[in-house]
């Protein structure tokens, strides 16, 4: 924490105090004195006003509940006053109405500091009058009429000047995922250092080139300066130990420039001659843009969006028309206005829009960012109401280039310093083969059409195959996985043809055994939300991978962290080790939710030991046991591909498969169980009936459904 947190200026600073309630006026100039500023406190307006004009404090404290006089009234007499102060607004009436005050407040034309929400934690105070002293207030209402009254003194002539010269330079502002911290994309921001007037601010120059013709200018400079700085980012050569691929460049675009078709021509132009792609961009509107003409906005963002640019509504939530802009234009991703994300500790109103605004954008396939986070808490909200992205000061301020690198490669090397603590600590690596991540990368391979499929995970120098199908190596160097690039996605990463891709045409696993033409591979995390590995998929030829594609690979890499989450000693069934019923059952259950919808062919055999309790009554449980040992090994050994074995109870077992299985695999079981009682003492022979379900003659598909159509075949089939 910076040691100037609570410093003020050496001249005098004044604070008059308009409350009611003596023991909290007492209170708030207590505070105020002992971080070195003078305090007056009064309860009667009339003195108030005595006391604003003789003593000229620079901050004033009002109370919105007053006895003769309530507090908008006052804030509406200090508006016809023209007070210049900053103004704290205080109550115990509740975060909304003392925002709503706030507002009524800058409408007046007051400069608004804050507000403090009775009973008032000193910090909170002392935060805001060191905040402005320091001139590093992010308060909305104070900043907008403060940028109002500094517009005047900007010539436009100075703007135009500054753009000519290209003096408008760029701050980038990292966006990071919630769950993993991780560098997901930047925002970059326009600044002005004037030779005369110092810094400008955005809030400044940005209406001013608006209103004067000038935007459309001093955005293609923005994206002239920007595009370059990505693709100098994605360069591995250039930028060492930061992971890039995939990065987002976010850029405001005005609602003047929306308009003009030729300026977004001009920026894909700028794309191709920096080698960016239009997808890797995201166009933020506010929505007061997007509305202001919704027929003409419709058109423009959808021919927006078909050239492959993102679309992000900015300050998501402030305006009236935010659920019909979100619902009608085809916006990619929500940014959820700071407003409610620095409010959203001490107000349940703030936390209810913040969750309403991610559950909708979530429900329309939506990315959601939230901006203005300036502590822990604020971010661990939004990473558990399920938030996207994050930025904010917390997470990195706006930065010069060279600035921004190294905060990256900071961050970058922090993250999979934890990640790979976190790993260490499963201990997965080096570990035996296991049927549980087995049968998973049998299906990748099935279901996928591919050559390999591997559940990789990545070390600090290696990665480590803890399942594969197709590739003999269980290790092999980190540097040339194509994991360890799936490691710095929030998404599936895709390489539909590796010879066509820079970063993989010359790779080891391209260039020579297993000659990997087309790469697919999904994240997999650790309930703390620490990147492991990937589950992946390999081919050697080059291919498409489609959105249904995409929903299976990420769904079956849900079950390979749930299987990292299980204890695999509980889900076994001691005798046979096979799955167990609970074990069963839930795997089941997930496995139907996720091939059922796709009409994938879902079948179950449900065996049933006909002899089970004859052999215990003529030999006792042991022999039994033993029967039951042997049906299980002959059951593995038959359904070798098989996704789930599981002993129910005693002598009922289960297989489910995702494919429709015809009668070759029960052929070949019925003849390795004549094999068996062909070696073993009559009395030890196995007889069983099977029982069949296929999701495929099914109206709704279930696992109680498979159970009940499997049992009624099962007795069919019994003899009389």
């Amino acid at each position: 924490m910076d040691n100037k947190e609570y410093s003020v200026p050496m001249t005098e600073l004044k604070v008059l105090i308009l409350d009611d309630n003596n023991l909290t006026a007492r209170a708030i100039a207590n505070v105020a004195e002992f971080i070195g500023l003078s305090a007056k406190v009064t309860s009667d307006f009339q003195s108030f006003l005595n006391i604003l004009n003789e003593w000229q404090p620079q901050y004033l404290i009002v109370d919105l509940i007053m006895p003769d006089m309530d507090g908008v009234e006052v804030l509406g007499e200090l508006g016809k006053m023209q007070v210049e102060a900053q103004l704290i607004i205080t109550s115990g009436a509740g975060q909304q109405l003392l925002h709503a005050a706030a507002r009524s407040a800058g409408a007046h034309g007051l400069n608004v500091l804050g507000i403090l929400p009775k009973p008032f934690n000193p910090k909170a105070f002392r935060d805001l009058i060191n905040a402005e002293s320091n001139n590093t207030a992010d308060n909305t209402f104070g900043r907008q009429l403060r940028a109002e009254n500094q517009i005047n003194t900007l010539t436009v002539t100075e703007l135009e000047q500054a753009i000519d010269a290209r003096d408008i330079y760029l701050v980038y502002q990292p966006k990071v995922s919630c769950i993993s911290g991780a560098l997901t994309g930047f925002e970059a921001l326009a600044r002005w250092h004037h030779p005369e007037k110092g810094f400008i601010s955005p809030e400044k120059f940005i209406p001013l080139a608006e209103q004067h013709n000038l935007i459309d200018r001093l955005t293609l400079q923005v994206f002239e300066q920007a595009l370059p700085f990505l693709n100098q980012l994605q360069d591995a050569d250039t930028v060492q130990g930061i992971q890039s691929r995939g990065l987002l460049l976010s850029v405001n675009i005005s609602a003047a420039s929306l308009k003009n078709l030729y300026l977004f021509k001009q920026i894909e132009l700028l794309c191709k001659s920096n080698n960016v792609k239009p997808d890797q961009l995201i166009l933020e509107l506010t929505e007061t843009a997007a509305m202001d003409d919704p027929v003409m906005s419709l058109d423009i963002l959808t021919r927006l969006r078909l050239r492959g640019f993102r679309l992000s509504i900015d300050d998501f939530g402030t305006g009236f028309s935010s659920m019909l802009a979100l619902v009608r234009m085809p916006f990619s991703e929500v940014k959820v206005d700071k407003t409610f994300v620095m409010t959203s500790g001490d107000s349940r109103e703030s936390r209810l829009v913040i969750k309403a605004i991610i559950e909708l954008a979530h429900s329309l396939n939506m990315q959601v960012a939230a901006e203005g986070i300036e502590d822990n808490e604020a971010l661990e909200l939004l990473r558990n109401m399920g938030c996207d992205q994050a930025q904010g000061y917390f997470i990195g301020r706006p930065m010069l280039a060279d600035a921004f690198i190294e905060w990256s490669k900071q961050s970058s090397e922090h993250i999979d310093s934890h990640r790979i603590k976190h790993l260490h600590g499963l201990g997965l690596l080096d570990s035996e083969p296991e049927q549980r991540y087995d049968r998973l990368t049998k299906l990748c391979t099935r279901l996928f059409n591919v050559d390999i499929s591997l559940i990789s995970l990545i070390d600090e120098n290696r990665q480590w195959i803890k399942s594969s199908q197709g590739f003999s190596q269980r290790q092999t160097e980190r540097s040339i996985a194509f994991c360890n690039q799936t490691i710095s996605q929030e998404e599936i990463f895709i390489v539909p043809d590796t010879l066509l891709d820079e970063q993989y045409v010359n790779n080891i696993m391209v260039t020579s055994a297993p000659y990997v033409r087309f790469y697919a591979g999904c994240p997999i995390r650790a309930k703390s939300g620490a990147k492991l590995g990937a589950l992946c998929l390999k081919h050697s030829e080059p291919r498409e991978f489609s959105i249904k594609d995409k929903l299976l690979l990420k769904q079956l890499t849900e079950m390979v962290e749930e299987e990292i989450d299980y204890n695999p000693f509980l889900d076994e069934d001691k005798l046979t080790g096979l799955l167990n019923r609970e074990a069963f059952e839930r795997r089941a259950q997930k496995l139907i939710t996720i091939f059922a919808p796709h009409q994938i062919p879902i079948t179950m055999f449900y065996f049933d030991l006909n002899n089970y309790k004859r052999i215990i009554e003529a030999h006792g449980i042991s022999a039994g046991d033993e029967a039951l040992i042997h049906f299980s090994r002959l059951l593995l050994e038959t359904f070798t591909d098989t996704e789930l074995v599981a002993r129910l109870v005693d002598d009922e077992f289960v297989v489910l498969c995702i494919c429709e299985l015809k009668g070759a695999p029960l052929e070949t079981l019925a003849e390795a169980v004549k094999q068996h009682n062909s070696s073993v003492s009559p009395h030890l022979n196995i007889q069983y009936t099977v029982g069949t379900a296929c999701s495929q003659s099914m109206l709704n598909v279930d696992l109680q459904s498979l159970y009940m159509y499997a049992d009624s075949d099962l007795y069919d089939h019994k003899s009389p």
